[in-house]
């Protein structure tokens, strides 16, 4: 269960919900929150606007996305999601994983 207010703590793709928007300017940088919603109505969002001729002038915020990532914060809403990846294998596991896992270097001083 994701819900407002709530840090997502592993990566996940959203099955049902409602007026879900998430921040993932940890993560991603993105300063705008993003719209989620579920797989099915994604699809069908993407599907309509390819038939409509409008897939190649769609910004990346046209078309929802339905996964939420960990480390992200679900701003509004509620909603169901199924865990897709959790620790190291999900994003914020990967992106801790880059910075940790480098060689250490010694400073000739």
């Amino acid at each position: 269960m994701v819900q407002n207010g709530m840090e997502v703590p592993a990566d996940g793709l959203l099955i049902s919900g409602a007026d879900i928007t998430c921040d993932e300017s940890a993560m991603t940088g993105e300063t705008l929150p993003l719209v989620k919603d579920t797989f099915k109505k994604c699809m069908a969002k993407r599907d309509t606007m390819v038939a409509e001729g409008g897939k190649d002038g769609a910004s990346t915020h046209d078309v929802p996305s339905p996964l939420v990532l960990s480390g992200s914060r679900i701003l509004s809403g509620e909603g169901k999601m199924v865990v897709i990846a959790v620790g190291a294998f999900s994003a914020l596991g990967k992106i801790q994983a880059l910075l940790t896992g480098g060689e250490e270097v010694t400073t000739p001083l």
